[in-house]
């Protein structure tokens, strides 16, 4: 296998969730008691371990993976497959997630593992100004990414318009206004999708103005937003319960 079709993933659960999930794992790299975590995490899930292991010390897995946080365990894996967009309208998930900007992999990362966990049908990124699939986001992510549905799109914009077709309510993440509706408030009827913008510059004006609805999260504090992947779990949560 070429090694521009691989990538070293680490940490524990993200190698853990890889060798549940889609991707080939062709090596594992561990120390002893990473090993034998993953060894009985796997016999307790009913998992096989098929990769080559090789047994190797820390300073090993520094050289190897130049994060600190591998918790003694790295993987060389296929690298990320995207889902096609196809496949997405064909499924009409009732729950669909847009991030639009997202540049930083550990927000990313952190929106993965939340959209997993309510149940999200897709997330949908754009080619460009957003951070790719890489093994950082995985890590973020404590290995959602395997068991997550993610779309990479040239255009956000003509996929929203295809969801619209198909009834979808397009709703936009915005900070508190008169022009916007708290999610506590929203009533959902049908399939939705929801946006989310960075930090910095938020939606971008042009799908800002495809969707249906702004809601947001009331806030009680002095501080101008929550960090994009915390707003993304409490409105996730919100817009779960009324589905």
């Amino acid at each position: 296998m070429e090694l521009k079709n691989t990538e070293i993933i680490y940490g524990r659960q993200p190698t853990f969730e890889v060798l549940r999930g889609f991707r080939k794992i062709y090596t594992i790299y561990a120390t002893t008691s990473a090993l034998k975590w993953l060894k009985e995490k796997a016999n307790t899930n009913n998992v096989e371990i098929t990769a080559d292991i090789q047994s190797v010390e820390k300073e090993k897995l520094h050289n190897l993976v130049r994060h600190p946080d591998h918790q003694g365990i790295a993987a060389k894996v296929e690298k990320y497959k995207y889902t096609s967009e196809k496949i997405i309208l064909d499924r009409r998930p009732s729950l669909i997630l847009f991030a639009d900007s997202i540049t930083d992999p550990h927000n990313l990362g952190a929106i993965i593992r939340s959209a997993n966990l309510f149940g999200v049908g897709a997330v949908i990124i754009p080619e460009k100004n957003s951070a790719d699939i890489n093994p950082v986001v995985v890590h973020s992510s404590a290995g959602a990414t395997e068991h997550t549905p993610i779309v990479r799109l040239k255009s956000i914009i003509h996929f929203l318009h295809l969801l619209k077709e198909r009834n979808y309510t397009i709703i936009s993440a915005v900070k508190p206004n008169d022009d916007a509706i708290s999610v506590i408030d929203y009533d959902i009827n049908g399939n939705i999708a929801l946006v989310m913008g960075s930090e910095g510059k938020g939606i971008s004006k042009k799908i800002m103005n495809i969707c249906d609805t702004k809601v947001y999260i009331p806030q009680y504090g002095e501080i101008d937003s929550f960090n994009v992947s915390v707003a993304t779990g409490i409105l996730l949560y919100q817009l779960r319960t009324k589905l």
